[in-house]
């Protein structure tokens, strides 16, 4: 066990930067965006402020300079409006907010569902964008140590190639549901952010009513989601890791980009076809999956209990098709373990 945790530790070294410059500037790129809102919300606030504290006015103790001021700024929109239009559009602006406010409390599921939404959104993103780094990393995994000719070094430490091939597996399996569950953290802490910034005075309403999420059940169920999705790419993963240990140069357009062109030729000559139509499958399933245990799409009003977003990911994960997917795997890793022993030169 201590062969594999310095081999883990070595892979931590290769890689902490990446992870870290990830992590850094999804951050920053986040926190950036708070300010443009931060200034719209201050100018609509502003705004509102105004015109509420111009209803609390008689027209007549308007002064002369104020209402110029008034017909000068109505005059902007190119709309045909006088200065008592002006007060009773505050007027009306002051109502439909307070309206708002009453019926964002009576009806939690109006701010419950958007805002689910926008996380299921955002977590999709994030995890499309750490699987294409997860690419990178299993299809460089062997490759740069036998561009370097560094495989030689680690083949020569008593250390067994199964660990070697392990420590990667699991490097890269760890990396790719840590990254997506920071990367969540950070974008559900943004997401508070900009509705507090955003509402103003309604936030009082709907962090009460976001509270009702069951935040903890979220994120196990998403780390259930993450390992059942490595779990059903696992074929790729170790087909990538095979060309890693096989190719000469260029492991990624190798890897993927090959494929892709011998699917779009098959596809063109022989039109519908099995093999096509199983790969295609196998990306399909992922976003299926969490679509069907989706249980904010029925859901009217807010449990005793709370609000899971998500049912129980466990039929999945004891699956045929994850059965499959293990299977599959297990002939590309022997596949490659043969291949990475032979350590085929690299350009």
């Amino acid at each position: 066990m201590s062969e594999l945790l310095t081999l883990l530790k070595r892979e931590w070294w290769e890689w902490r930067r990446v992870t870290v410059w990830t992590v850094g500037v999804f951050s920053f790129l986040l926190l950036l965006t708070l300010v443009p809102m931060n200034r719209l919300s201050q100018k609509i606030e502003s705004e509102l402020v105004d015109k509420m504290l111009l209803n609390e006015m008689d027209l007549e103790e308007l002064s002369q300079e104020k209402k110029d001021e008034i017909t000068f700024s109505m005059s902007l929109t190119n709309e045909n409006y006088n200065v008592d239009d002006f007060l009773n559009m505050g007027k009306l602006l002051s109502k439909e907010k307070q309206i708002i406010e009453e019926k964002l409390a009576e009806s939690p599921m109006t701010i419950i569902k958007p805002y689910s939404y926008g996380i299921l959104a955002g977590f999709s993103m994030i995890q499309l964008f750490v699987m294409f780094i997860g690419l990178f990393y299993f299809s460089d995994s062997l490759y740069k140590e036998r561009s370097n000719d560094s495989t030689l070094y680690f083949r020569s430490l008593p250390v067994s190639d199964h660990w070697i091939l392990f420590s990667k597996l699991k490097a890269g399996a760890v990396g790719i549901i840590g990254l997506t569950i920071s990367m969540l953290s950070i974008y559900l802490v943004y997401s508070q952010l900009a509705i507090r910034i955003v509402s103003g005075e309604i936030w009082e309403v709907l962090s009460g009513t976001l509270s009702q999420i069951n935040m903890i059940d979220l994120f196990f169920d998403l780390i259930v989601y993450q390992v059942i999705a490595l779990i059903w790419m696992s074929p790729l993963i170790l087909f990538l890791m095979l060309i890693s240990a096989t190719v000469r140069n260029r492991p990624l357009i190798a890897g993927i980009g090959l494929p892709i062109l011998f699917s779009i030729t098959l596809q063109v000559i022989f039109g519908e076809n099995a093999f096509v139509s199983e790969i295609v499958n196998i990306f399909v399933a992922i976003p299926t999956m969490i679509n069907d245990q989706n249980l904010i799409n029925s859901m009217e009003t807010v449990p005793g209990d709370g609000v899971d977003l998500f049912a129980s990911f466990f039929g999945d994960l004891f699956s045929l098709r994850t059965l499959g997917s293990l299977v599959l795997s297990g002939l590309f890793y022997l596949a490659t373990l043969k291949l990475y022993r032979k350590n085929i030169p690299t350009n």
